[in-house]
């Protein structure tokens, strides 16, 4: 069973209420660069905020303004509580929301994204954890169509984290609205082994230089990897 809070460096989460518990590579995508360095978002969308993890360390990163998205009401109430008792509770915002009737009074600079991807038939018991991480709650177009509607077309990136296979089908859905990609970063859960997850970055702008990477979480030892750790020893409170 997964503790009822993860503790890091600067912040902490509670978990206990929430159907999707934090996840490596959830941390992981929250701490990649995902975009040029030069970009510095002032308004970003998380889609999909569960606990609040990848809102708060985007909190940590930058000093920009982030409104955050939650469909169920027991991890938007979770995902509250994790604003508040955070270091940065004027700069976070949680709604409680279906995003295909969020209406924001502004455009974001950058939207990320952790969905839900596993199919109807692999169904649980758990109602609260289907709803976290089955994707009949977020098909692909609507997902690629509420990006399309919210992000800022001169100059807005948004970043999703799929398996291979997902991210295939989700890329198509963008370029058929016209958006190109920016980053792509393969996810090796371990060295040798196949590509775990998929993480892309996509922009209406066509960018002079698509920022592309392999990256690998653990050793064939079992020991993270240097690159992991450099990424996250900001966050992990062990590393």
């Amino acid at each position: 069973m997964a503790n009822s809070f993860f503790q890091f460096k600067q912040f902490r989460i509670e978990q206990g209420n929430c159907g999707m518990k934090v996840t490596t590579e959830g941390c992981l995508f929250g701490a990649l660069n995902l975009t040029p360095d030069s970009f510095k978002p002032s308004r970003i969308l998380d889609i999909g905020t569960g606990t609040g993890l990848l809102a708060l360390m985007k909190a940590q990163q930058t000093e920009a303004y982030i409104d955050a998205i939650e469909i169920d009401k027991t991890a938007f109430q979770q995902a509250k509580t994790n604003f508040k008792n955070s270091s940065w509770p004027n700069r976070l915002s949680v709604i409680h929301t279906d995003l295909l009737e969020f209406q924001p009074n502004c455009l974001y600079d950058q939207i990320i994204c952790n969905p839900p991807f596993f199919q109807d038939n692999q169904l649980g018991s758990n109602s609260q954890k289907n709803k976290a991480i089955h994707n009949s709650n977020l098909s692909f177009e609507d997902l690629a169509t509420s990006i399309s509607r919210l992000i800022h077309p001169e100059k807005g990136i948004a970043s999703v984290i799929y398996p291979e296979y997902e991210m295939g089908l989700f890329s198509q859905k963008m370029q058929e609205r016209g958006f190109y990609v920016v980053a792509d970063i393969k996810i090796h859960n371990q060295r040798g082994k196949p590509i775990f997850r998929r993480v892309k970055s996509f922009s209406q702008i066509k960018p002079e230089l698509e920022i592309a990477e392999i990256f690998i979480i653990k050793e064939e030892s079992g020991g993270y990897t240097d690159q992991f750790i450099n990424l996250l020893k900001d966050y992990y409170l062990h590393l």
